[in-house]
């Protein structure tokens, strides 16, 4: 409703000036400024409270406000019926509010197959997240629309839209569009709008990734082809394994181990002060859920672990615990 008010005020001023200079010009009486705007107003919504002028520009004017004022609610009626009834200026209306709302949240550019993981994987975690999308015929929208997520479509290079997205009082911005140079941009400006938020970006070079990341001052830059050649690699050779990562030359696994009935009971620390190993948790039947173990659990036969290993020593402890 802002300009059509915006309009309503500057049509006020300039109809009163010209309404007074044609009284003042025709020897009518004339009212004080105030006096004017008020009569002018009342014209405006569609009651009059002072009688029909002689002069022709007045009388003109006279003419003329109830068609403004006509015009203007018009406007205001079709602007608010289309905020009711049309989805997509509702589907606006409702991100911007939601965005404003938010402080200490997650912007993620990008809603493609590794922006709607990250998503899913922040609303698991509890966090507020506000998207950005260029495309707004993207598979993904609707489901993360459906998580509650606000999404804005738009080129997360705008400043502007940066901007409109709370990146100044956000605490986190994940990059993960397709293009390298976007995610730089976009990097580049969350870090001057905020230069305490956090950034993670995402590159399809890793050397590259690397290299951007330390010289720039960015919290971490990733490839998700680096990031995935370990588990599949891995997952290639062994059965059972949930992660891998790499921490430096190392790859690290995370995998389900399960205990041979030739082994005997003992408790998480004993096993792992003997085995090359952490674990993480522990099922005990086939048709319960994993729950986390602490240093005195007993360990039995049959139990299913998952454990962190690294990759080499996977059959070690696999063949110790079978």
């Amino acid at each position: 409703m802002g300009p059509p008010l915006l309009y309503a005020s500057l049509y006020l001023l300039v109809a009163t000036f010209v309404l007074r200079w044609d009284l003042r010009r025709g020897g009518e009486r004339l009212p004080d400024f105030t006096e004017t705007v008020w009569s002018l107003w009342t014209l405006l919504v569609f009651e009059p409270t002072e009688p029909f002028p002689h002069t022709p520009v007045a009388r003109a004017v006279f003419w003329l406000t109830p068609l403004a004022g006509l015009f203007l609610l018009a406007q205001g009626v079709f602007k608010i019926g289309a905020s009711l009834f049309d989805l997509a200026t509702r589907r606006e209306v409702w991100t911007s509010i939601m965005t404003d709302m938010m402080s200490g949240h997650v912007v993620v550019c990008g809603v493609g197959h590794v922006g709607y993981r990250v998503i899913e994987e922040l609303c698991s975690l509890g966090e507020d997240v506000v998207a950005i999308e260029q495309n707004d015929a993207k598979g993904f929208l609707e489901a993360v629309r459906e998580k509650g997520v606000p999404v804005h479509i738009g080129d997360a290079r705008r400043d502007e839209l940066l901007e409109k997205v709370g990146a100044g009082r956000a605490k986190a911005v994940v990059c993960a569009t397709s293009d390298d140079l976007a995610n730089l941009e976009i990097a580049l400006d969350a870090k001057r709008m905020n230069p305490s938020v956090r950034v993670v970006m995402r590159m399809f070079d890793q050397r590259l990734a690397g290299k951007v990341g330390g010289a720039l001052g960015l919290d971490q830059s990733f490839s998700t082809s680096a990031l995935s050649a370990p588990l599949i690699a891995i997952q290639a050779t062994y059965e059972g394994v949930r992660a891998a990562y790499r921490i430096d030359d190392v790859v690290r696994v995370t995998a389900e181990v399960t205990v041979g009935a030739s082994q005997a009971e003992a408790t998480v620390m004993d096993l792992e002060e003997r085995l090359p190993c952490r674990i993480v948790s522990r099922r005990k039947k086939p048709d319960e859920s994993f729950a986390s173990v602490r240093p005195r659990d007993v360990i039995r036969s049959g139990d299913t672990l998952v454990v962190d290993t690294a990759a080499v020593d996977l059959p070690a402890v696999r063949f110790q615990l079978g």
